[in-house]
């Protein structure tokens, strides 16, 4: 990132592409749970713990 800043750019977009990958993740375990009753595909999760936290920081300035 810090090469970014220093060519000027003041941010970046990774427009839809962060929820096209959630919603492919969907797919893929929903899929390998009805085909094969497992559900490795959700491993390394955020536990709700973790989660909870990183959606109640204060945006880092």
């Amino acid at each position: 990132m810090s090469k970014l800043a220093d060519a000027g750019a003041a941010r970046i977009s990774a427009g839809s592409s962060i929820a096209e990958a959630a919603y492919g993740l969907v797919h893929r375990a929903a899929r390998e749970l009805l085909e094969k009753g497992t559900t490795a595909t959700l491993e390394g999760g955020f536990d709700y713990a973790t989660l909870n936290a990183l959606l109640l920081a204060e945006p880092a300035r």
